[in-house]
């Protein structure tokens, strides 16, 4: 049966036009120069990345053999500078000054791309919240091993809207998570909420998406998105009872706007709940992971806000908090004094070319590169628009390979739980072995005769493999090539791999149990992938 004859509770326009505006939310997200200003600037990569260590604004750079394939020692390493570092505030936590519920203004929220269901329970608010940001100025120049030292700058006012979704009081965790919303579709896009909602509704926790950045207020026509596919326009205009009165200073203003935000409606949430929260996790995906590797750099030793953050899908590259310029290669600082978990895809690497970024773990470091996931995938399409989680959904926007079907949605939860873990107990998770890379000129992956990348964080999927997953570009037509690759084995080959249905599933639960054990896959979630991969042999013709 057609994928289309397999949904014939939703109309095909409303597929296309709902699959699609998230896709282009989510792939348009992987370049930087989407939503900053443009810039051909460069800085000189630091001496420990662990790839090719030039500035790079389109092409590839050469790879150095030595240093990529390397596993980073799994012991913390901490140095007299970062035992020294002082973890105090250097400066003024400003804080906003108005916060409303909209609930009952105009036509209702206008939701972000990304908007997965709610979690069972879970109720959506949006706040109107207004103050007067700081900008951020540099008082030295900014260095690729992100040591960075900025001071507070100018002033300007500021109302932007927040949007809230939490449990039963009696339900909450305690722990809040703040997105920062991504805007290279010219709207606000909750990337993170629709991969990781599913996690934070079983915790309790609260969590906070806000409208940082310029575009996600005011709107703008990216030249990307097909005409009348998105709703572009900023908010006032498309309710203007609703939010007529916001107002955007510009992006040199967001990394302020993202502190107050977080704060203060992570305060509402605590006078909501009779109770102060004991966690404000930051998290953001593609290009807002981008900037909040420049608010770690620059502005976290000045505010010391949050208490942990979660880097999702990031390039090699991160704009000057000034916005006149993009840095690439830019490393995330080692002193940093909370936890920093940063996570990968193999598209990320090369095709966002964070290979030219990465560094070693340290004490308050871990990067985890996930073999056979894509930075965009079919779960990142499906789950949020109600759609079936199947590899040939990319027909939908054009794509004519099967996507990717990798892990990603999985690992990224296990991530965040061992993140919040790591936050709470000081337990840190894991180190990461390190995806390998080709000795080349340009960043490849290095796979094995199946074209299964080697290292990186081993899943179910990749070690006991039905499918070849692959985070490499196929087609490069529209956004296709975001998203992966998924080459499904004949029934022969998997009878030649495992000999039968029950010595696939036997090899499929050790899997299972290690991953677990690695803590690349929660309890929860492990059983789930081992019905559902089980289901997979079977439908492949894998039989005993």
């Amino acid at each position: 049966m057609s994928l289309v004859n397999s949904l014939p509770k939703i109309a095909m326009g409303e597929i296309m036009s709902r699959a699609i505006a998230f896709i282009i939310f989510l792939c348009c997200s992987l370049f930087f120069a989407c939503s900053s200003e443009d810039s051909s600037s460069t800085i000189e990569a630091p001496e420990n990345s662990q790839a090719g260590t030039e500035g790079v604004t389109e092409n590839p750079v050469e790879v150095d053999e030595e240093q990529s394939p390397q596993v980073p020692d799994s012991s913390p390493s901490t140095s007299p500078e970062i035992q020294e570092q002082i973890l105090e505030p250097s400066g003024i936590i400003r804080t906003a000054t108005e916060v409303i519920d909209a609930s009952d203004l105009g036509g209702g929220t206008l939701l972000p791309l990304g908007a997965a269901p709610l979690p069972d329970s879970y109720t959506e608010v949006e706040l109107l919240i207004a103050g007067d940001a700081t900008s951020y100025t540099p008082l030295a120049s900014l260095t690729p091993d992100g040591f960075w030292t900025f001071a507070e700058d100018t002033q300007q006012p500021y109302k932007i809207r927040v949007i809230v979704r939490y449990p039963p009081a009696e339900l909450f965790s305690g722990v809040v998570v703040s997105e920062w919303m991504n805007v290279t579709a010219g709207v606000d896009n909750s990337v993170d909420w629709a991969f990781l909602s599913e996690e934070i509704g079983r915790e309790g926790h609260a969590f906070i998406g806000i409208s940082a950045q310029l575009v996600g207020i005011m709107g703008r026509d990216t030249g990307r998105i097909p005409s009348g596919l998105i709703d572009t326009r900023g908010l006032p205009t498309r309710d203007p009872i609703r939010y007529g009165d916001l107002t955007h200073p510009g992006d040199e203003y967001s990394f302020d706007i993202f502190t107050q935000a977080s704060l203060a409606a992570s305060s509402w949430l605590s006078e909501l709940f009779g109770t102060e929260r004991n966690r404000l996790i930051a998290v953001g995906q593609s290009q807002s992971a981008g900037y909040l590797t420049s608010y770690i750099n620059a502005v976290d030793p000045i505010v010391r806000v949050f208490d942990g953050y979660l880097i999702h899908g990031r390039g090699d590259g991160a704009p000057n908090p000034t916005l006149d310029e993009r840095l690439s290669s830019v490393l995330i600082r080692e002193d940093v004094d909370v936890p920093v978990l940063i996570f990968e895809t193999e598209t990320d690497l090369n095709v966002l070319q964070y290979a030219n970024a990465r560094q070693s773990d340290t004490e308050n470091i871990r990067t985890w590169e996930v073999a056979g996931a894509a930075h965009s995938d079919t779960y990142s399409l499906a789950y949020p628009n109600g759609l079936p989680r199947q590899a040939s959904l990319g027909a939908i926007i054009g794509c004519e390979n099967l996507i990717n079907d990798g892990p990603q949605h999985e690992t990224l939860q296990a991530a965040f739980h061992q993140l919040n873990n790591w936050i709470a107990t000081g337990d840190a998770p894991n180190s990461s072995p390190r995806i390998l890379l080709e000795d080349s000129e340009e960043l490849i992956i290095a796979r094995d005769d199946m074209g299964i990348a080697l290292g990186g964080v081993r899943t179910p999927p990749v070690t006991v493999p039905l499918r070849i997953l692959s985070g490499d570009p196929v087609a490069t037509e529209g956004f296709c090539f975001l998203f992966g690759d998924t080459t499904e084995l004949s029934a022969e080959t998997l009878m030649d791999l495992y000999g039968s249905l029950d010595s696939y599933v036997l090899e499929l639960e050790t899997a299972v149990a290690e991953s677990v054990s690695n803590g690349w896959l929660l309890e929860v979630d492990a059983d789930i992938m081992i019905e559902e991969e089980t289901q997979r042999a079977i439908s492949l013709g894998l039989t005993n």
